[in-house]
């Protein structure tokens, strides 16, 4: 007997067809899909006869989702609950613990989602060295921490995208940042600015272990996205770094309890060669991370992630890791949107660039110019090199290009 799922779908519907083929696990599950209203891209090329049921919700009232999922799951009988978003992790999470479902419960959940809470967890299996870090419940709680030594961040606790974060050098600067945010109901922490590479491992987690990871390292600062900037990720495929950075994350992961599921962490790399925990998610990967990994491992972070969920049968090839260098290695780098601004490279560019895929979004932008958060990409391009070298040298020659192409 198929298991019947319930998906509860925050991305555009066009999101989970890669090459044609669809990620979703539409003929080894009876799956129940709630999804975003076509404004928000939630339908577009749905087609109702792939699911046991289509439920159509507007995005933006967590109310509606609430009711639609509750109604499914007392008048079906559901097995299990998936979500990839980050937004509805810790909902469908929530769900599962509610209906003795099996998959990642709320407390669980909530080790992902909550910042301090994740810090604090971390930092008391003594997983990974942290930040300095505190719950910033209001202005009063500055004065307790030592504005000396540099600079502090706050940011959201349950953000994303690198989404709400604000980066302070003094005490007054902060109460000015304080007065612009509603403070109440635990929403946002404090932490110590880290100087260094911010560096990302995702990882594919089946019984308690990590079976696999992907190490990369990031262009930019996520946080530092803007109109007309760029951002990107250069994968890592071995060397006594990317040792010592799939140890910590499977550290982190076992300290935060995650026995099945898809992670995307990322951390520091100081100029005194230490490494310190960022933030970890229970969730793939995103932007154009993903395919990424597809192209450098063969492996679709996203496909195994809603496998895992639906309770279907996942393989991880042991020899992923080890056979692609003999490939090559693959990196991104991606452009934002910008008022007024038209781009792009010409086909001849990509062969000649080492571009294996190129995604254009004309919807990404606040429509005004402005950047919502740090996927918010309007030209993405996935390329492939012989060696790391070559690799970045490709990449800056394409933000060299693209910037040129302005028309």
């Amino acid at each position: 007997m198929k298991e019947q799922a319930l998906f509860i779908n925050f991305h555009p519907y066009p999101f989970f067809e890669r090459h044609g083929r669809s990620l979703l696990p539409t003929a080894e599950a009876d799956i129940h899909l709630i999804t975003r209203n076509r404004a928000f891209g939630g339908v577009r090329g749905v087609d109702p006869k792939d699911f046991a049921r289509v439920t159509v919700v507007d995005a933006r009232y967590e109310a509606q989702w609430r009711a639609a999922c509750d109604w499914t799951l007392d008048t079906n009988p559901v097995t299990r609950v998936m979500a990839i978003h980050e937004r509805a992790v810790l909902f469908a999470a929530e769900l599962r613990s509610r209906y003795g479902l099996p998959g990642t419960d709320v407390e669980t959940a909530e080790r992902f989602r909550d910042k301090v809470v994740m810090k604090q967890a971390v930092l008391a299996a003594q997983a990974a060295p942290v930040p300095d870090f505190a719950p910033l419940d209001s202005p009063d709680d500055l004065d307790a921490l030592d504005w000396t030594a540099g600079r502090w961040v706050i940011k959201s606790r349950w953000g994303l995208g690198a989404s709400e974060v604000h980066v302070v050098d003094s005490l007054d600067a902060a109460r000015q940042v304080c007065q612009m945010l509603d403070l109440s109901g635990s929403q946002y922490e404090i932490e110590r600015f880290v100087e260094g590479d911010i560096y990302h491992c995702d990882a594919i987690v089946q019984d308690g272990v990590v079976r696999f990871a992907n190490v990369g390292k990031y262009t930019a600062n996520p946080a530092a996205y803007g109109p007309g900037t760029s951002f990107g990720t250069v994968t890592i495929l071995g060397g006594e770094l990317y040792d010592r950075i799939q140890r910590l994350s499977a550290r982190v992961l076992g300290a935060l309890g995650l026995q099945e599921g898809v992670t995307h962490l990322e951390l520091f790399h100081t100029p005194d060669d230490e490494l310190i925990f960022c933030e970890v998610a229970a969730r793939p990967p995103g932007g154009i991370i993903p395919p990424v990994i597809e192209w450098q491992f063969g492996i679709n972070m996203v496909e195994v992630s809603l496998r895992q969920q639906a309770g279907l049968a996942t393989r991880v090839s042991s020899t992923a890791t080890a056979t692609a260098e003999a490939d090559g290695v693959c990196g991104f780098v991606a452009f934002y949107p910008e008022a007024g601004a038209e781009r792009g490279l010409t086909p001849e560019l990509h062969k000649a660039l080492g571009v294996v895929e190129h995604l254009h979004s004309g919807t990404d932008g606040d429509g005004k110019g402005g950047v919502r958060h740090s996927t918010d990409f309007l030209d993405s391009y996935v390329v492939r090199a012989s060696d790391e070298t070559t690799l970045r040298r490709r990449l800056q020659d394409i933000e060299v290009e693209y910037g040129k192409s302005a028309r």
